[in-house]
């Protein structure tokens, strides 16, 4: 695991029972890989289980995340699909709260159209067509279907790196 620095952005993928094992682990390995600050978030403690009875072991519960975030704004939130695992999601005042506290920070939801349905309910607006997916200030970025799951958390890795003072370093060696 990567050690978190000051600067470093945080990004959780929220787990519930039920949720689809290829997506979190696509997401999971692939930031982490990137050297990004990212855990993993059960609602409770112990084994999480996906949609096809692979089981994960979260880095962290949803009660004890504060520690751990309390001094680096949480950038992204990743909601998996599963439908099990989304209606968990919807139905706990904390992932409510969580998603709340990111959009506050000017962090980002990730999930599918599936999973608007906990962004509804956490009452996070968005707009009427609930598809936001090209400003980097808008809260929820989903994957348009033909795009692959490994493309797109690719883009969510050059979005996580990309900073005003990035911009401005690459300007002035093209200079």
């Amino acid at each position: 695991m990567v050690a978190k620095d000051a600067n470093q952005r945080c990004a959780l993928v929220v787990l519930a029972d039920g949720f689809e094992e290829a997506e979190a682990i696509i997401f999971l390995s692939l930031l982490r890989q990137a050297g990004l600050y990212v855990k993993s978030v059960g609602l409770t403690s112990g084994l999480v289980g996906g949609a096809h009875g692979v089981w994960l072991m979260p880095d962290l519960t949803i009660a004890n995340l504060d520690g751990p975030t309390d001094t680096t704004p949480i950038s992204v939130v990743i909601l998996p699909e599963g439908r099990q695992s989304l209606t968990r999601l919807e139905a706990d005042p904390r992932v409510h709260r969580l998603l709340r506290r990111v959009v506050a920070q000017r962090g980002q939801i990730v999930t599918s159209s599936d999973g608007l349905q906990v962004v509804r309910a956490a009452g996070v607006l968005f707009n009427e067509l609930g598809v936001i997916d090209d400003d980097r200030a808008m809260p929820v970025l989903l994957r348009k279907s033909e795009q692959s799951l490994e493309t797109f958390a690719r883009d969510l890795i050059r979005r996580l790196k990309w900073s005003p003072q990035t911009d401005r370093q690459k300007s002035r060696r093209v200079s």
